[in-house]
């Protein structure tokens, strides 16, 4: 009987400082964030890798207001963007490093995608937010971005 009582505690204990730590830490899944000139502040998901970029928001639930998905390119090229298997609308911001470039309001989902978005400079970043995030926020060209990667 003893056995079970202080399985039973331990198991309690656990499950407490779990939820001590998903409490005082909510942003645990999100390893980066990218803080605007206003002070908004976006959890995001990063895509470094070819077939993370690929994939992007493809399929994916629709972002919260404080969430979206940052694409790390190896260079800087023109990007070119597509709404192809999305189910809601983004706000698309071109980044020359932490830099703001340019954006796309309200990208529709196209299924099939028909639309390519492209960049109006050659750009290394590419941050996707939930459409409207650009006119709530007044994003504006020239913006510098504080961004917060993983490793940093």
């Amino acid at each position: 009987m003893q056995t079970h009582a202080r399985d039973w505690i331990l198991t309690v204990v656990v499950l407490s400082a779990l939820a001590l730590v998903l409490i005082l830490f909510p942003e645990v899944p999100f390893a980066s964030n990218v803080t605007f000139v206003n002070g908004a502040r976006v959890r995001v998901e990063v895509a470094d890798t070819q077939a993370e970029r690929v994939q992007g928001l493809s399929g994916h639930a629709p972002l919260g207001e404080e969430e979206g998905m940052l694409f790390l390119h190896e260079a800087k090229t023109i990007q070119g963007y597509w709404m192809k298997d999305m189910l809601f609308p983004l706000d698309i911001i071109w980044l020359d490093g932490a830099t703001i470039v340019g954006f796309q309001e309200n990208a529709p989902p196209e299924n099939p995608a028909k639309t390519i978005y492209y960049s109006p400079v050659p750009v290394d970043r590419v941050l996707e937010v939930s459409a409207g995030f650009v006119a709530q926020n007044a994003v504006a060209i020239g913006d510098v971005l504080d961004v917060v990667l993983p490793d940093e």
